[in-house]
């Protein structure tokens, strides 16, 4: 078996209350919800990755940054 790796997260108190309530209808520890949604996050992930959606998030953001920094300096200026 592969050596596994321990992964530290902090929630709210209303996130592990939702994650402790889908525990308890699915009978299993909060560990293993924690991790399948993980997994099913991750695979979602990779299909953004494989449609080009992050590149398109990235253009998006460099768009964004360079907006704001140009009203920024504008207002700046005033």
């Amino acid at each position: 078996m592969k050596k596994e790796k321990k992964i530290t997260i902090r929630v709210s108190e209303e996130e592990y209350e939702r994650i402790e309530k889908v525990a308890k209808k699915l009978n299993m520890p909060i560990s293993r919800i924690i991790r399948n949604l993980t997994l099913i996050g991750l695979e979602d992930a990779e299909l953004l990755n494989k449609i080009g959606a992050f590149d398109l998030i990235k253009l998006i953001e460099k768009l964004r940054e360079k907006a704001l920094g140009t009203r920024n300096l504008k207002l700046a200026n005033r």
